[in-house]
């Protein structure tokens, strides 16, 4: 048996779907481990500059939805990628697989270079229009200038970023999460290494943090190109295929375009929250800040399985075999929320120490961290059902659905109830907090609604009717 046939077996065919589902996804959570380790990292250092500790977290923090904003546009056809090559893949339509690799590829690349152009001239004026005014305070202009630092130099990463998107995207849909990780790893771990040498060492501040993360990407993205193009397993692209061609452009954005702009809307929404959240001062943005980076160590795991899922459907549905697909959908949901029950539980006792690591000498601010931790650790689980259902819908196609549901969740319920809570309350920081765990419980219900009505059909041109999938076992 192939390597490939190895996979396809284990997502199509083995009885175990729970072992399927922890085998593909244990790569992309020690990957988000790496991930969650080298913010960590950043924000310990940078929470550490003489003098402007919470602010250069604060600057940080204030990034973190633009950035998402630009990159959730990759993401979003990573997203299509994953659906639409996976359900090649389970159809054994191997060099239509092919063809949409390679010309996901192309339009990452293009989409890439244009929103890299686009975030380095706007920056000024996105900070500025999250509430940010330079001629406030000293702390405010330290805030805003190096938050347009910190977003200009990570623009040069977006071509980068949007290539090892679709990348991701064609590995995982064929199976391999492990290569991908490989990669995306060794970036993490030569981060983790530059950030404290230039942000410390070279005294470059919180810009250091962003230095960091653009080498460490560019240095291993010629790894990427070598499997796209050479490897020996899994969809490889094809440069014959590097035309665009209307009807696979098409089939792309009709799937990309939803999740790119459900993904972007929330995370404007995010960059609107932390406008609001900076109105009641530099502490409670670097509790929120520091806060969701100790909370990501327990929902990464939970999201790579919802990655997982995207793939594992797809190539069900892919297959003609509805049936394993929502099997599938189940086994994944009864996993995510036990063991973000059980992360939940471990870091509820231990909130405090851990946001003392990263709030050093700010009694009022490690009081709202450890304050907002303990109401959003009460609703993770609740973040491990939204995760299945995003991941189902995507591995499904209908990314409309995720679409919906990452927007309601934000705009329409989140962010009207911190405004209200702000307005109408006297509940101060904490209304932020319970607005976010009431979202979380609500849009679970949405989430369901909406999963009542996926149909579990190809979304893809089939070359002829499968009966069933014929794999090698010996």
């Amino acid at each position: 048996m192939t390597r490939d046939d190895q996979k396809r077996y284990l997502i199509l065919k083995d009885s175990n779907i729970y072992k399927g589902l922890i085998i593909l996804a244990i790569p992309l959570m020690l990957n988000n481990f790496l991930k969650t380790f080298h913010d960590i990292i950043d924000m310990f250092f940078v929470g550490r500059i003489e003098g402007a500790g919470v602010d250069a977290v604060a600057a940080i923090q204030l990034t973190f939805p633009v950035v998402f904003t630009f990159l959730s546009l990759g993401m979003g056809l990573s997203v299509a990628g994953t659906a639409l090559i996976s359900q090649f893949v389970g159809s054994q339509q191997l060099e239509d697989a092919k063809r949409y690799a390679t010309q996901l590829i192309v339009l990452s690349l293009i989409l890439g270079v244009l929103l890299m152009v686009l975030s380095y001239l706007a920056s000024p004026m996105i900070i500025q229009a999250m509430g940010v005014d330079p001629s406030l305070s000293i702390e405010d202009r330290f805030v805003f200038e190096n938050s347009v630092q910190y977003l200009r130099i990570r623009a040069f990463e977006l071509p980068l970023l949007f290539v090892f998107f679709a990348f991701m995207a064609i590995r995982q849909a064929s199976g391999d999460t492990v290569t991908p990780v490989i990669i995306s790893g060794s970036a993490i771990i030569l981060n983790i290494i530059l950030s404290p040498i230039l942000i410390s060492v070279f005294n470059l501040g919180v810009p250091g943090a962003a230095y960091a993360t653009l080498i460490a990407n560019a240095i291993v993205m010629p790894m990427a190109f070598y499997y796209l193009f050479f490897s020996v397993d899994g969809i490889t692209i094809n440069l014959k295929y590097g035309m665009l061609e209307s009807y696979v452009v098409k089939d792309i954005l009709k799937t990309a375009i939803p999740a790119s702009l459900g993904q972007a809307i929330t995370a404007v929404g995010f960059g609107v929250m932390n406008g609001i959240i900076y109105g009641f001062g530099r502490n409670t943005v670097a509790a929120f800040g520091v806060g969701n980076r100790i909370l990501s160590i327990i929902l990464h795991p939970v999201m790579a399985v919802g990655a997982v899922m995207s793939a594992y459907i797809g190539q069900n549905i892919g297959a003609l075999n509805p049936a394993r697909a929502k099997l599938a959908f189940k086994k994944a949901m009864i996993l995510s929320v036990g063991v973000m029950s059980v992360g939940s539980l471990l870091i509820m006792f231990v909130r405090r120490p851990l946001a003392g690591l990263f709030i050093v000498d700010n009694l009022e601010a490690l009081n709202l961290a450890s304050e907002y931790m303990f109401y959003i650790l009460l609703g993770l689980p609740l973040m491990a059902m939204f995760q299945a259902f995003v991941g189902t819908y995507n591995g499904t196609g209908k990314t409309q659905y995720t679409f919906w549901l990452s927007v309601t969740r934000l705009w329409c319920l989140r962010i009207p109830l911190v405004i209200y809570m702000r307005d109408y309350t006297n509940l101060g920081n904490s209304g932020i907090w319970y607005s976010m765990l009431i979202s979380n419980f609500i849009i679970v219900i949405v989430g369901y609604i909406l999963y009542l009505r996926l149909d579990f059909k190809p979304k893809i041109r089939l070359e002829e009717p499968l009966k069933t999938v014929e794999l090698k076992t010996t």
